[in-house]
């Protein structure tokens, strides 16, 4: 089509494939006589090589094949080599050892200069949070100012078209998007040596002849390009020599013209075309050339322009007008008296000092008073330092058409509400509440098993249990770390998080699992199975609320969510419980008394929610949510 439209007179309705252009261009040569061929440049190398490879033979495993066998190249500087060939010979493995990813068993690798590795997989070079913080994340630790990074970021965002992405997230954009912002990102350190592993995949037409121009520009700096690709089009354009690439080991190479001309397969379109009237034209613009006609001009790269236009208010690189002074006036006293408390309670290690046979101590009198001082301080604290939230519409809550229950989370409602309290009643009434480990187990196992029961008709992967492990550690080491604060704990919030973030029957597991694992520290009793399904059940209603609709996923109504769920539910099943293992019977007058006895530590562990979910709900969704789109980790 491009030969046709750029033809003199071409005349007649547009070809589309390759047979159809080859009639045409016989039709075409008969009245038009095709000029000849242009020769191919020739170009000098210094003598220096820049990419040396002697004899390089590489296995993954001891048990498996060689995949690259004997690898001899060498590369000059300045030099274009393109690698050619099928899925599966060696080219990518190659491409690691050169680069230093991996090491040759057998054979020397040399390099002479910085090396920059532009991957297969983009994603692989994205650590932030928007394009921006990853553009200006690679040039940290380097020698250049705040205004030579502004510039010199300005410059590759422009040169790679990035203006409108800068403020969105490497993830989620496109392919050809995210190839470009790890193009950009590599550029930026001007590396001497570049190594590509097919770069022009996911690039639209337009933006490939930019990516191309690219290129003739760092060659021209004296830069060697060394680029995997199974593009022969653009590598009989714009390569310097190309090899092929077979059973882990060049087999041929030679520049563009004589490499592809040669070959009755594996050529270019225009080749297969053209061949009959022109057998050394490889590229279209071969073609256009000896048919009269006018090559398009190359587009012109960016030299110098405007500065990098300012974050949006909802980015995460946004930075917000500094707060008032009384703000961080108060901040600092806050901090200060919350920390000052906190080293306190650290020197209060033996709780037998708080609680004796008798009640509670004068100490523990004295301690109460401290404790609610503190967290009174650390929500005046956490009022001076906040600001307005600027999460998405999208990631509040659940679209309407998707909040239908799964069948599996009726029957994981099945087993919360009725299994396990019935397992509960047995071990009470007719094990004595001795068997508490068996009873403990049981619970564990019929709070796994709507877990698994997502994984109906394909197998778990361990990326999906390996994040579910880290979360209950996370609540394990918190409970752990802040021992000395009775009911100070952020448990509750990570399984607030987790059933939020992974659906009901994870927030389950992981509330479940957190309390049977941390107790191992703590001591495993009669409450063990209480504290499994108390907090279990938290989980598991945050997951359902939040499918239905009816939580929302802000700060302020997980915040909510979780000082209620202290008092109400965690607290109105862990004070009869408790009640029902000390006492022996129930009763009015000793459920008021427990209750109320339990109500300040009730309170308490709200107020920690509360907190723990203010600072950290909201960054913690946001990792998990690039974590699901990631590794496509099950999500309900």
């Amino acid at each position: 089509m491009r030969i046709w439209a750029s033809a003199p007179d071409a005349g007649g309705h547009c070809p589309v494939t390759v047979r159809e252009g080859r009639d045409w261009l016989t039709k075409f040569a008969d009245g038009h006589p095709l000029m000849e061929l242009p020769s191919e440049p020739r170009r000098t190398y210094p003598n220096e090589p820049a990419i040396t490879a002697e004899g390089l033979w590489f296995k993954y495993e001891k048990e498996l094949p060689d995949v690259v066998k004997g690898l001899s190249l060498t590369v000059r500087r300045g030099e274009f080599l393109a690698l050619l060939g099928g899925n599966g010979t060696g080219k990518t493995t190659s491409l690691k050892l050169l680069s230093g990813l991996q090491k040759p068993y057998r054979g020397e690798v040399r390099l002479a200069g910085s090396v920059g590795v532009l991957p297969q997989n983009p994603q692989a070079l994205f650590v932030k949070k928007t394009v921006r913080e990853d553009l200006f994340e690679i040039l940290k630790g380097r020698n250049f100012s705040g205004k030579a990074q502004e510039e010199r970021v300005a410059w590759a965002v422009r040169l790679c078209r990035l203006e409108g992405l800068l403020d969105r997230h490497p993830y989620d954009l496109s392919g050809g998007e995210q190839q470009r912002a790890a193009l950009a990102k590599v550029l930026l350190l001007g590396p001497e040596i570049l190594l590509m592993d097919e770069p022009t995949k996911g690039l639209d037409a337009e933006f490939k002849q930019v990516f191309a121009e690219i290129l003739q520009s760092l060659l021209r700096q004296g830069v060697t390009l060394l680029m995997v690709s199974h593009d022969i089009e653009f590598c009989a354009r714009y390569a310097h020599r190309c090899a092929l690439f077979f059973d882990g080991s060049i087999v041929t190479e030679a520049p563009p013209r004589a490499f592809f001309s040669g070959n009755s397969f594996y050529t270019t379109s225009a080749n297969r075309m053209a061949r009959g009237l022109l057998p050394e034209a490889v590229t279209a613009e071969d073609v256009i050339q000896a048919c009269g006609g006018n090559l398009p001009p190359a587009p012109e790269l960016p030299d110098s322009g405007e500065p990098l236009p300012e974050p949006e208010e909802a980015s995460a690189d946004y930075k917000p007008k500094p707060l008032p002074w009384w703000r961080k006036l108060g901040a600092v006293l806050t901090g200060t008296v919350s920390f000052l408390l906190f080293l306190s309670f650290m020197n209060v290690t033996d709780l037998t000092q708080l609680i004796t046979a008798d009640g509670m101590t004068e100490l523990a009198n004295h301690q109460m008073i401290l404790y609610a001082l503190f967290i009174l301080s650390l929500f005046l604290f956490a009022t001076c330092i906040t600001r307005r939230s600027h999460r998405k519409d999208y990631a509040l809550q659940v679209p309407k058409a998707k909040r239908k229950l799964a069948k599996r989370t009726v029957v994981a409602a099945v087993l919360v509400l009725l299994m396990i309290p019935l397992t509960l009643y047995i071990g009470v009434f007719y094990l004595d509440n001795k068997k508490y480990y068996f009873i403990s187990l049981l619970v564990l196992l019929e709070c796994m098993l709507p877990f698994f029961l997502i994984f109906e008709g394909r197998k778990p992967q361990a990326r999906e249990l390996v994040i579910i492990a880290v979360l209950c550690a996370i609540g394990i080491a918190g409970r752990a770390a802040l021992f000395m604060l009775p009911q100070f704990k952020p448990v509750m919030a990570v399984t607030i998080i987790a059933g939020v973030a992974f659906g009901g029957e994870t927030g389950f597991l992981v509330g479940a699992m957190t309390m049977l694992a941390s107790n191992v520290l703590f001591g495993q009793g009669p409450l063990t199975p209480w504290q499994m399904f108390s907090m279990g059940i938290i989980g598991f209603l945050a997951g359902i609320l939040f499918r239905k609709g009816l939580l929302r996923r802000n700060r302020g109504a997980l915040c909510v969510f979780g000082a209620l769920a202290a008092i109400l539910i965690y607290g109105g099943i862990m004070n009869p419980a408790s009640a029902l293992t000390w006492v022996g019977e129930l009763n009015e007058k000793v459920l008021l008394t427990y209750y109320i006895s339990g109500l300040p530590f009730d309170c308490i562990q709200a107020a920690a929610t509360w907190l723990f979910l203010w600072f950290g709900a909201e960054p913690m969704l946001e990792k998990l949510d690039r974590v699901k789109v990631k590794y496509g980790v099950v999500e309900r």
